[in-house]
């Protein structure tokens, strides 16, 4: 079974409607009386709000919606922080116009790092709640025709009313999990939608009464191998991965920036640790926006070569990745084109293994074995599962363990995604500590895949493990390993060195006393195959080099000594 992982966290950037659902757990903004009720049997507004989310921080979500040039709405995502407490999914606010909205970037410490990019509401704002989409709008029963999902918990979703209308909606499976959810919709799902004017708002019901899951075999499966068409070939849809970005420039262009950003802090008096965390922020601000960039311009060139005309075309905005439907004529084009790589057909995501687990063991099996049965991955690699856990207290971890460097990350993910039954989308950005979710599969098994490498804290930025750990809703030390940490709290200081020196002086004088092999691995920083005075002053030097604004890994670091 090839499968490919060309998907991408911030590929949602390229959806132009987003929903999410809704709990209504909010804290109220107590000095200022934002929403007013208003008694009104229609909404006349151009431009409204429409509730829709909310996180585990309970910051609102609203999306703002406005008529675009093809006859429909478009709609960009709003954070309201301080929301008040009576709202409910589908409520309807209108403002006067002079509400003020920041685009926001996402980074690992922000309040709603799920969303790619987000608009931050102005605290003064002041929104008039005119009811609910069910009482002011007319409703309308779609069936699903189609559902793609993106690999990062966004899907694309093509329905038709009973006349066979078609019609779009883009929907984001981050946030809570009440409310009106379209994540593992299928083919031929019905739900109940709010129209406006004619326009498709949100979905306000599901109409089903039971869900199937359908069983992947060996015929039924969704391929990914390269596939000639056929008669009906104008009626299928492709994965087209083209030949992936230089980002050598973009990289170049962000270190210049950060460079002077960094100084501009340090002159204004701030402290090392807010100077590190405004700086990490502001670094993948920067390079978001110019991969963006350099995508849609990668991604156009490829639509205009095709000559892909229409509406129905996806292209990431931070993947070498564009969905779409290819004629006969433009399948052969592609298929000579210097600047693809593959041609994928793209199948309906909907179908999963219909699996269950009892345990731990059962559990790491699924994941981790081929179609017969037999192990994915190498004896070498360290694997473990954390079941019924996270901040939900609902979600399986598959975890990745002990893995000799960063690069090794992708390694394991393609190897699970090219031999297992199963198939994670991968972020952006490859870090120890990332998560993976499951792609082309049923919501029951509610798993993600956590992998670490050695010697390197989790996040993209690096977390301090306890917040990680409470980021993700489990104790991470036991998977996070450094060499020389021989106390286990996952830095290394110079308790370490008094550790590493006391166990040297120890071996020295006492006949009847040996350190065990797994403490020569952890505590022989050298590497020449024992344990000495070196070993600890080389992790004295590397906590001076840290503390004095210095990065990089241990091993790193001692290259570099000896270079």
């Amino acid at each position: 079974m090839n499968k490919r992982k060309y998907l991408s966290f911030i590929s949602a950037l390229a959806l132009c409607l987003t929903s999410l659902p809704f709990t209504n757990i909010y804290t109220a903004a107590e000095d200022k009386n934002a929403v007013s009720s208003a008694s009104d049997s229609k909404l006349d507004a151009e431009k409204f709000y429409v509730v829709v989310g909310t996180y585990e921080n309970n910051y609102t979500q609203l999306k703002y919606v406005y008529p675009n040039s093809n006859a429909g709405y478009s709609a960009d995502k709003i954070v309201w922080e301080n929301a008040p407490a009576d709202l409910s999914y589908g409520d309807v606010l209108v403002s006067d116009g002079n509400e003020k909205k920041t685009l926001v970037y996402s980074a690992p410490d922000n309040p709603v790092y799920a969303m790619a990019s987000y608009y931050k509401l102005d605290d003064t704002a002041v929104l008039n709640k005119v009811g609910n989409c069910s009482d002011l709008m007319d409703s309308k029963e779609l069936t699903v025709t189609s559902a793609m999902y993106d690999g990062s918990g966004h899907w694309s979703i093509h329905l038709n009313d009973a006349d066979g209308k078609e019609y779009y909606y883009g929907y984001s499976s981050y946030g809570s999990t009440l409310g009106v959810a379209l994540f593992g919709c299928k083919t031929g799902d019905k739900y109940q939608f709010a129209f406006n004017d004619g326009k498709l708002v949100v979905p306000m019901a599901k109409k089903n009464d039971t869900e199937t899951v359908t069983t992947v075999t060996t015929s039924s499966a969704p391929q990914t191998t390269t596939t000639a068409p056929t008669d009906n070939t104008q009626n299928k849809s492709y994965w087209i991965f083209y030949n992936d970005i230089d980002t050598k420039d973009i990289d170049e262009t962000v270190a210049e920036k950060v460079h002077d950003y960094t100084y501009s802090l340090y002159e204004q008096g701030l402290g090392s640790t807010e100077v590190e965390k405004k700086v990490a922020d502001y670094s993948q601000e920067i390079r978001l926006g110019l991969l963006k960039e350099a995508y849609k311009e990668a991604s156009a060139k490829i639509v205009k070569e095709l000559g892909i005309e229409g509406t129905e075309v996806f292209c990431s905005n931070y993947t070498a990745t564009i969905v779409c439907k290819l004629s006969d004529e433009q399948y052969k084009i592609a298929q000579k084109s210097e600047n693809i790589k593959q041609i994928t057909v793209f199948s309906d995501l909907t179908l999963a293994p219909q699996t269950e687990f009892t345990d731990k063991n059962s559990f790491i099996e699924l994941f981790t074995t081929d179609t017969s049965g037999k192990p994915v991955l190498g004896d070498n690699v360290k694997v473990d599962a954390v079941l019924n856990s996270g901040n939900d207290k609902a979600t399986n971890y598959l975890i990745v363990y002990g893995l000799s460097d960063v690069k090794e990350i992708n390694k394991v993910v393609d190897k699970l995604n090219k031999d297992s039954m199963f198939m994670w989308a991968s972020p952006i950005d490859t870090f120890s500590g990332g998560t993976y979710s499951l792609i082309n599969t049923n919501t029951k098994l509610n798993a993600q895949l956590i992998v670490f490498a050695d010697d390197v804290l989790p996040g993209f930025t690096g977390y301090n493990v306890e917040n990680y750990s409470e980021k993700i809703g489990f104790d991470a030390k036991p998977y996070i390993s450094f060499l020389g940490d021989t106390n286990g709290d996952c830095k290394l200081d110079s308790l370490d060195a008094s550790i590493i020196l006391s166990a040297y002086a120890k071996v020295q004088t006492s006949n009847d006393y040996a350190l065990s092999a797994a403490d020569i691995k952890k505590m022989d920083v050298d590497g020449n195959g024992s344990v000495d005075a070196v070993d600890a002053s080389n992790i004295l030097s590397y906590y001076t080099h840290v503390s004095t604004g210095g990065s990089g890994t241990l091993r790193d670091f001692l290259k570099n000594k000896k270079a």
